[in-house]
């Protein structure tokens, strides 16, 4: 049997100072997402880097080359896949994805991933409402990635013998980051709550082109499970990971909540057994200070049955 961990991370503003003044470090966060043992991760607050940074571990080493999937890069991604590269023995690349506004460098969300575990398919920007009335929504553009996975599954032959056959198995995700809760907690709940309304408005427009395995993770900066937003992602056959509100965001200045959440389609039997879990350090400080104010949090995935298994 195998599953696939899947996990989400507000990474605090990477490569978003400069390097004299830069805070985290890439071994840090390397060390971090290996312990936990992650295949793909959405990860929150990048910021892309110049394309044409030389970037080495030490002045002595070898340049390492970019992991981008595409034109934007970020150094400290780069660093930290060539680490996980080097330990794991196996390659790793990231996609960083626009945000609404396409020339935007900051605050950007991005996906990473093990490939020899996943292949990224697809991407496709969702078509949201960025204007609602006097709302402006969705800064940070939802994009539905769709990854594959192979493995082999015992079948029985024609001539009733058991066989070991390759099989795909398909996962769609949706990071996500929604409103934060500056410039005013009620308004930005309103805020919240339209994002969500015109989020699903245009996955249920094009509802026969996604795959049913299909999660929405990220930081949502919802303060309570009984926020609008999440009636909205509930009523439209998503469970939360995380209705207790469990803490995933400390800081000295703010406190602790629970933004960072996982929702799952319901009635989906390879999420049979697939809860949220944060991970932390015992000393938020250090956590604060060397990996980001937001906790990992991950989940797992039965990666052995999917639509075409006849056990489902």
């Amino acid at each position: 049997m195998s599953f696939l961990q899947i996990a989400s991370w507000n990474i605090e503003h990477l490569s978003g100072h400069p390097r004299a003044q830069k805070r985290q470090s890439a071994y840090a966060l390397a060390d971090h997402i290996e312990m936990a043992g992650i295949d793909l991760i959405a990860l929150q607050e990048v910021y892309v880097t110049d394309p044409d940074e030389e970037v080495r571990l030490f002045d002595n080493q070898p340049v390492i080359a970019s992991r981008a999937h595409s034109e934007r890069r970020n150094s400290d991604l780069d660093v930290v896949c060539y680490l996980l590269e080097e330990h794991l023995d196996t390659s790793w690349k990231y996609l960083i994805i626009p945000n609404r506004t396409a020339g935007d460098k900051s605050q950007l969300c991005a996906v990473m991933w093990n490939t020899k575990r996943l292949s990224l398919s697809n991407v496709r920007a969702l078509d949201v409402k960025h204007k609602v009335d006097d709302l402006n929504l969705w800064d940070r553009k939802p994009h539905l990635l769709s990854f594959t996975s192979n493995i082999h599954v015992w079948r029985r032959s024609a001539t009733g013998e058991w066989e070991q056959l390759p099989e795909t198995r398909t996962l769609s995700l949706v990071p996500l980051h929604m409103k934060s809760n500056y410039g005013g907690v009620t308004k930005n709940r309103i805020v919240r709550a339209k994002e969500a309304e015109t989020l699903f408005e245009t996955l249920k427009s094009i509802e026969n082109e996604i795959d049913p395995s299909l999660i929405l993770l990220g930081d949502t900066n919802i303060l309570r499970n009984d926020e609008p937003a999440i009636e909205t992602f509930v009523s439209n056959g998503f469970i939360d990971l995380n209705n207790n509100d469990s803490t995933t965001y400390w800081s000295k200045d703010y406190g602790e909540s629970p933004f960072d959440r996982i929702f799952i389609a319901e009635g989906r039997p390879e999420f049979k057994y697939s809860r949220q879990y944060v991970l932390r350090s015992s000393d938020l400080t250090l956590h604060d200070q060397f990996l980001s104010d937001h906790y990992m949090i991950k989940m797992s995935v039965k990666d052995y049955v999917d639509d075409a298994d006849p056990r489902s």
